[in-house]
């Protein structure tokens, strides 16, 4: 007689029950432990341990505002360190770029840089072409709107050169 093949979803659904009951009968050790150990703590403690316990958690209540303070003092050093090794005054307002090591200003999409060249790594040529294709066409636009603005600038100036007097 042949043997029946083993169907893959049965052996799983196996494995999974033998897991699950393995995970919840370790948590009900775990629960047992916790339980048994916390009472039996506070059961056994002598005036001594007492006193001991309640001095600990009232010098912590007592010095935790204290604690947090410091903290709070050197976190802001650490802050103010990095800030100047960013380039950035304390008190200017950060921006992305500054949070990404970048210049702290931003470079003017129409304007030739070198930045594209400076980058090395494979993940900033990613699109490279379309962002320089965008560039030109930004100061293609730029050099219209100045080209309006001068043939506007020329029709105000003859309005008020009517209204003036010789």
């Amino acid at each position: 007689m042949a043997e029946q093949p083993i169907n893959p979803l049965e052996k799983i659904g196996a494995d999974i029950s033998e897991l699950s009951s393995a995970v919840s009968s370790q948590l009900s050790i775990w629960k047992g432990n916790f339980l048994r150990n916390s009472s039996a703590a506070f059961d056994n403690m002598s005036p001594k341990q007492w006193i001991r316990l309640i001095i600990i958690v009232c010098t912590y209540l007592l010095i935790r505002p204290y604690l947090v303070k410091l903290g709070a003092k050197v976190q802001e050093k650490q802050m103010e360190k990095a800030a100047r090794e960013m380039g950035i005054t304390p008190g200017t307002k950060i921006t992305a770029n500054d949070l990404r090591q970048a210049k702290s200003q931003i470079d003017i999409p129409g304007v030739d840089s070198d930045s594209e060249d400076e980058n090395d790594g494979k993940l900033s040529q990613w699109g490279r072409k379309q962002r320089i294709r965008q560039r030109k066409l930004v100061k293609r636009a730029m050099e219209i709107h100045e080209q309006n603005l001068a043939a506007k600038g020329n029709e105000s100036d003859k309005d008020i050169d009517d209204l003036l007097e010789d």
